[in-house]
């Protein structure tokens, strides 16, 4: 059943959080909620009776910490890079008029931000490093299908800002970013290296949002 869910229900969630995405006029509240009935609330139900040993944050040595602020700060300054780099062949009025349309205004984006910091960051790495890959268990799958459905669940946020050339140059870098996220747990099983490597990524996009939302 484990291995069964591990591979089915990630597809089932990304398909229906794509269509919520791309084809339902809704909030950013209700994406956020179905987000996180779908990858955190579900699976706690389901498997609650493995007690979820990649959340033993206390597991995480000093050594891979220090590795995930490296990766994490260099994580931040590679997307903003990539963003001024190719800032001309990006459609920003596009993204703006998106992120408004979704309920993302200038008045609440700082509490949308912190959020996204913090809370959208825990689910996501609990599902994608957490409970996938601890599913798969000692499999080598482990390292190819949670970073990949990492990578194609953000082609919703992604789809109608890029070209199909930036687009697939964007998802190939979620995979390999995943899978750098989840190597770096393996000393310790616990995704709290993750989860610090996320925040610094998503610090990175936050600053992004606020020059198109604030300076565009």
């Amino acid at each position: 059943m484990q291995k069964w869910f591990g591979t089915f229900f990630p597809i089932l969630s990304i398909l229906l959080l794509l269509w919520i995405e791309q084809s339902v006029g809704v909030s950013y509240g209700v994406k956020t909620v179905a987000k996180v009935i779908l990858f955190l609330a579900i699976p706690l139900l389901l498997f609650r009776a493995t007690k979820f040993p990649f959340l033993r944050f206390r597991k995480a040595d000093r050594k891979s910490i220090r590795l995930a602020f490296i990766l994490g700060i260099s994580i931040m300054a590679l997307i903003i890079g990539a963003f001024l780099l190719l800032q001309q062949v990006i459609d920003i009025a596009s993204l703006r008029d998106d992120l408004l349309q979704s309920g993302i205004t200038p008045a609440v984006f700082p509490f949308i931000a912190l959020y996204i910091l913090i809370g959208n960051s825990i689910v996501e790495e609990f599902f994608f490093r957490g409970l996938l890959p601890n599913i798969f268990d000692e499999s080598r799958i482990r390292f190819i299908y949670p970073p990949f459905f990492f990578a194609v669940y953000h082609i919703a946020i992604f789809l109608p800002w890029f070209t199909l050339p930036i687009l697939l140059l964007a998802v190939g870098g979620l995979w390999a970013g995943g899978l750098i996220f989840q190597l770096v747990n393996e000393k310790c099983r616990t995704i709290l290296p993750s989860w610090i490597i996320h925040m610094f990524a998503d610090l990175g996009i936050l600053l992004i949002g606020v020059y198109v939302l604030y300076f565009y």
